[in-house]
């Protein structure tokens, strides 16, 4: 990232609109807790979730990789009374964490967490979403994808998080650069889809299934 890119980057969260108190701890105790705080979705992606969701009417929404609960947080706070969230996180650490900004937030009501390797317990997920937000173990990204079209209900959104990998979509010189680039390019080729990619953080894609 150049000087001016990260410029940019800071001039554009400053710009968003302020964060509620849950998501300030949650990303507070991120940092003060764990060594990886970039892997925080950050104001721009949380913020586009949360418009995305409250545009759209969005009540069934499912989260492949919580992290500490940053977007989740975020996309319950959105969500009308009636709407859920089913969320899945392999790391108990991670989701400790997520509990306790849930709780600050009082959207525990609003949000099932699965815990497990998301490549087994997605298999089990059953029923239709509105909105599928894709932030998981990036090598298997094509695979998550195999598995999650069935379960977007027609007009929902595919949003996948990381889609640049750091640029490294462009050089394809290691593992999970490839296979993101592999799922990049099926989401293009597949004509039940309409994709936009945006150049928001590492790249983020949204795709709404016809």
């Amino acid at each position: 990232m150049t000087d001016t890119t990260a410029l940019l980057q800071k001039y554009a969260d400053q710009h968003c609109s302020e964060e509620s108190d849950a998501l300030k701890f949650i990303a507070k105790a991120t940092h003060e807790e764990l060594q990886y705080a970039d892997m925080l979705s950050g104001k721009q992606v949380a913020g586009l979730l949360r418009l995305l969701i409250q545009t759209g009417g969005f009540k069934s929404v499912l989260e492949v990789g919580m992290f500490t609960g940053y977007a989740t947080t975020a996309m319950a706070e959105a969500l009308p009374a009636d709407g859920h969230i089913t969320t899945l996180e392999m790391n108990t650490l991670y989701a400790g964490i997520a509990a306790r900004g849930f709780k600050v937030a009082g959207v525990e009501d609003k949000i099932t967490v699965i815990m497990g390797s998301a490549r087994e317990t997605v298999l089990n997920i059953e029923g239709s979403f509105d909105l599928i937000f894709l932030d998981a173990d990036k090598q298997w990204y094509p695979e998550y994808y195999r598995v999650l079209k069935p379960r977007l209900r027609s007009g929902g959104l595919l949003v996948s998080d990381n889609v640049f990998w750091y640029g490294g979509v462009l050089e394809l010189e290691d593992r999970k650069s490839r296979a993101i680039h592999a799922f990049n390019e099926m989401l293009h080729e597949d004509e039940d889809m309409e994709v936009v990619m945006l150049g928001i953080r590492d790249g983020l894609s949204i795709a709404r299934k016809r």
